[in-house]
């Protein structure tokens, strides 16, 4: 694809210069790492602007391949560069990225059939990108299903998110529920078991059974844990036991524990 050079005003890369947000269902992705990364899940590029003054050599060949794949393919100036970048150092790509729209429909979610092996990790209230972006990663690398967000406070389309994924929310499953009930209610009628992440619960997370129907396990938000509401649908309560000074663990962290345990 041609690369045309365009300035600040150019309307076709307006999305990019919101100083806060991207359009819902977008993304934006930065640097040399981000863009390999994007070319290696497949990424859904809309719009891609290089600038070449900021480009290194090793740079400039993978602008060439990503512009080839991008919908629309665009070159500025560094003073327009800076004001789309959200880093300190500007690398000299950046590209708006589609999220890929992942449902939770009959029998299925994130295209996937529901059945008796089925894992998904519930994350009530998330708070922080990163936090979001490394809960991502984790249900990546455990092989659970599906994330599942209800009473969502961080933005998928955040750059954090993307960053502390890995670039594996482009190929995870994220759901977004809404609120507690609607989640409840639709893991209700696929027969999930609810595992609720308690402190100070008196079942061990490890003496949780395995298999025998879909199994669901809800963490809660930083500051306040699973939501009122969780609490009120039949689960059954687990807890990592503490065993030094701390009286809990980073919520990405005790997903993996509980995942992986």
């Amino acid at each position: 694809m041609a690369v045309a050079h365009v300035s600040a005003r150019d309307p076709r890369i307006s999305a990019l210069l919101s100083a806060r947000n991207t359009p819902p269902g977008t993304l934006l992705a930065e640097g040399d790492w981000a863009h390999r990364c994007l070319l290696d899940a497949g990424g859904d590029i809309e719009v891609f602007v290089q600038c070449p003054e900021l480009l290194t050599d090793g740079s400039r060949e993978l602008a060439g391949t990503v512009s080839r794949r991008a919908r629309s393919a665009f070159a500025v100036s560094a003073k327009t560069y800076a004001r789309i970048s959200r880093r300190n150092r500007s690398s000299g790509l950046a590209s708006l990225v589609r999220l890929p729209g992942w449902r939770a429909g009959d029998g299925t979610i994130g295209g996937r059939r529901v059945d008796d092996g089925t894992v998904v990790l519930v994350a009530d209230g998330i708070e922080y990108a990163s936090n979001l972006g490394a809960l991502v990663r984790v249900v990546d690398a455990s092989g659970a299903q599906a994330l599942i967000l209800t009473g969502r406070r961080a933005r998928v389309e955040h750059p954090e998110v993307f960053t502390a994924s890995r670039g594996t929310v482009l190929t995870t499953p994220v759901v977004d529920l809404g609120a507690p009930r609607e989640a409840a209610a639709w893991l209700a009628r696929h027969g999930f078991a609810v595992y609720l992440a308690l402190p100070g619960a008196r079942e061990h997370f490890r003496d949780r059974p395995r298999g025998g129907r879909p199994t669901a396990i809800v963490v809660g938000s930083e500051g306040e844990g699973v939501a009122p509401e969780w609490r009120e649908v039949p689960h059954h309560p687990v807890s990592i036991p503490m065993r030094g000074r701390a009286d809990s663990l980073n919520v990405a962290v005790a997903a993996g524990v509980l995942l992986f345990g």
